[in-house]
């Protein structure tokens, strides 16, 4: 939910509550006024009353309403006294409707003027809540209405526009990349906190812009001083090597150097691809066919596995197609495959399985099952297997990450790597 919606969402609520509750009590003092203003009717109506009456000799007892709105029966005098005039709600029966209704009864007592006392009960017109309460409720939903159209009308031309510089830094800040970066104005605001956020945007950018390619600068440079020195060592060493003057044991050591430096190297070049994928430095991005990939790579491996008597199996169930750099992920199948055959045992199996939505990797190995928030760390070697850099899975999950992919590790007895799209 953006922002923008969740902030109107909270006010709306407490807006369309604070109605509602302010409509009860609205109801309940309209409701005591009217009773209130009855009440006066009644005892007005009961004054007026008792003066005809006084008129007549004699005051017939009434128990009943009928068509009058009084009834009238003689009592004692200590009943009468007792009688304070009190005002209730009660149910009538129409005869005319056929049907009870609510009314306001006044009960009080008076003394003729032969000395005779006598209660007298007064009753009002008809209550109708229902049409009262269905009258309030109707305002209400036109009130309702009326508030929900203003505060749609207030996020479509107000609200948006007031917020339209945030979400331009969003905008930029979401296509924004250190290798490719466009220089932009932030749109000019004259609120201080969206002024504030522009310039410490911008400080912040301009400050990861020049850090990237000093980083960028340092990792190239490092590079090729590294990889130039180790190819002229290993040129000379293996120059070296050929000379019939050494021993066996001098050749065999001449022979230790050169691995070490080849292990450097290939260090380095590792080193230097893992940097570039995650400064993501890949750019070009195209449809990838890892059948194709898996294909090549068996077929350079097929020497060494065939060496090594691992059986490979291949099982095709669809194409898995994916838009990524081609050479980062010629790069990760590849990593996959070699760390499967490289930390495998003679007469090992390797079962491969393509699907349209994943890559499966399994295979037997030397090594134990390996907790899986270690498997792709850095360095992480549980052998001492001198073609291993520790890195190349590493680099599995590097490039699964930039491309939306995810790679996951399991064990069965054997070690299982399943590369998936992300849902």
């Amino acid at each position: 939910m953006k922002l923008i919606n969740h902030t109107l969402w909270i006010l709306s609520l407490i807006i369309f509550t604070t109605v509602g509750l302010w409509a009860f009590l609205f109801y309940s003092q309209l409701l005591n006024q009217v009773k209130t203003t009855i009440d006066e009717g009644l005892s007005n109506h009961k004054i007026a009353i008792i003066d005809k009456l006084k008129d007549d000799a004699e005051i017939p007892n009434k128990d009943s309403f009928q068509d009058k709105s009084y009834s009238i029966r003689n009592v004692n005098e200590d009943y009468a006294l007792q009688i304070i005039d009190s005002y209730k709600d009660t149910l009538m029966y129409s005869s005319l409707k056929k049907t009870s209704y609510q009314a306001r009864m006044l009960t009080t007592a008076f003394v003729s003027p032969n000395g005779q006392f006598y209660e007298m009960k007064v009753i009002s017109h008809e209550i109708d809540k229902e049409n009262l309460i269905k009258k309030i409720i109707t305002s209400l939903l036109l009130l309702f209405l009326f508030l929900a159209i203003s505060i749609f009308l207030v996020n479509r031309f107000v609200l948006k526009n007031t917020w339209k510089p945030f979400y331009e830094i969003l905008n930029y800040l979401n296509d924004f990349r250190l290798d490719k970066r466009k220089e932009r104005e932030f749109q000019k605001t004259n609120i201080q906190e969206f002024e504030l956020l522009n310039k410490s945007v911008q400080n912040l950018l301009n400050k990861n812009v020049e850090i990237f390619k000093s980083q960028k600068e340092f990792i190239e440079n490092a590079s090729h001083e590294f990889q130039t020195p180790l190819a002229i060592g290993i040129n000379k060493l293996e120059l070296l090597a050929e000379d019939q003057r050494l021993s066996e044991e001098q050749t065999q050591k001449i022979g230790q150097i050169i691995d070490s430096f080849q292990r450097l190297s290939g260090l380095n070049k590792s080193l230097l691809l893992l940097s570039k994928i995650e400064n993501k430095q890949f750019i070009s991005i195209g449809k990838v066919s890892f059948d194709s990939i898996i294909k090549r790579i068996l077929e350079d491996f097929s020497d060494y596995s065939s060496f090594q008597e691992i059986k490979i199996s291949y099982q095709k169930e669809a194409d898995l197609v994916f838009t990524m750099n081609r050479d980062l992920a010629e790069t990760l199948v590849l990593n996959l495959i070699k760390n499967a055959i490289i930390h495998n045992h003679k007469e090992g199996e390797i079962v491969i399985r393509l699907t349209a939505s994943s890559l499966m990797v399994e295979n037997t190995s030397v090594l134990p099952q390996i907790a899986e928030e270690k498997i792709f760390k850095r360095f992480s070697k549980s052998t001492n297997n001198n073609k291993s850099t520790g890195l190349g899975l590493s680099i599995v999950k590097a490039i699964a990450e930039v491309s939306g992919l995810e790679v996951s590790y399991s064990y069965t007895g054997k070690h299982v790597f399943i590369l998936a799209k992300k849902v």
